[in-house]
């Protein structure tokens, strides 16, 4: 049975830029997620702890584990790579950059291994009629001062279509961001310009540490129009790519975890040529989309 959208959703998502579905991820969708991370992050920690990087961690959850190392690592890339589903945008890559391209975020990629799964790929079709990163976004209080980076910290405003490049102007892209935590107010949820895609234009400027951490001045928001997009564990934000959004600091105790998947529709310029876009669901050509995490690793 299609998991596909309704009318109503569909024209609110036209109206505002961006459409909130709770509860498309079930119980066991999140389990095995968590479990794979719990397992990336006992085998790195264990690591540092051996090389004398970090004191023993006395956590039982992956959140409690990420919150309570973070602050002790000099170099946060040492933990926070082995997590993100990307390799990092570096001109040079080290020989010992690493990822995580395990069989159950794989799962949320391709759309298809469960009924959660498939909740995400209906929804997708819907609205592109036939990508991606991580996020852990740390309690504030456990961040060193210096870390400006949006997967862990507050998100500037932004566009999605603005961290591609200009080869993806006509590409009909579609943010998928899903949560694996609730997201509300206090851990720094989403919030979007209501009917921000239907600008002209927006402007963007470079990042004052990382250039490519670009950002639209908060002087140019709306902020009437700001709407907070608070969603519960298992849930997702649909976003056009024209949306102008971004996220608040994490104000709690705990971890916000979620996911920041992007899909197009099959020939399209990912706007990323240097990462490896693959078929993740298709009717008239089934042989072309890519099933084996192994094979999906490999192309990286």
């Amino acid at each position: 049975m299609s998991q596909g959208l309704n009318t109503a959703q569909l024209e609110s998502f036209e109206q505002d830029g961006y459409l909130v579905v709770d509860d498309v991820l079930s119980s066991g969708d999140l389990t095995a997620i968590e479990g794979e991370y719990a397992q990336i992050l006992g085998r790195v920690t264990s690591d540092l702890v051996d090389l004398g990087r970090l004191e023993p961690l006395e956590g039982s959850t992956f959140g409690e584990k990420f919150v309570e190392a973070l602050p002790q690592l000099d170099d946060m890339y040492e933990l926070y790579q082995h997590l993100d589903i990307t390799l990092p945008l570096f001109n040079e890559l080290p020989a010992d950059a690493a990822m995580n391209a395990g069989p159950a975020v794989f799962g949320l990629l391709t759309m298809s291994k469960t009924l959660g799964h498939r909740r995400i790929g209906d929804r997708v079709r819907d609205l592109l009629q036939p990508g991606s990163a991580h996020t852990d976004k740390a309690p504030q209080t456990h961040l060193p001062e210096y870390v400006l980076d949006a997967n862990v910290a507050a998100t500037l405003w932004h566009q999605d279509v603005a961290v591609v490049d200009h080869t993806a102007g006509s590409t009909n892209m579609l943010t998928v961001w899903l949560a694996v935590t609730e997201a509300t107010i206090d851990n720094g949820c989403l919030v979007a310009v209501e009917g921000s895609h239907r600008r002209e234009a927006t402007l963007h400027c470079p990042g004052k540490v990382f250039p490519a951490e670009i950002y639209i001045p908060e002087s140019i928001i709306n902020h009437d129009l700001v709407r907070p997009l608070e969603v519960g564990a298992g849930g997702m934000i649909l976003l056009n790519k024209l949306t102008e959004h971004g996220s608040f600091d994490n104000n709690s105790d705990n971890i916000r975890w979620s996911f920041d998947l992007r899909y197009q529709r099959t020939g399209q310029p990912t706007g990323r040529d240097v990462f490896p876009g693959f078929v993740a669901r298709s009717q008239t050509a089934p042989e072309s989309v890519v099933g084996d995490p192994d094979e999906w690793a490999n192309m990286w």
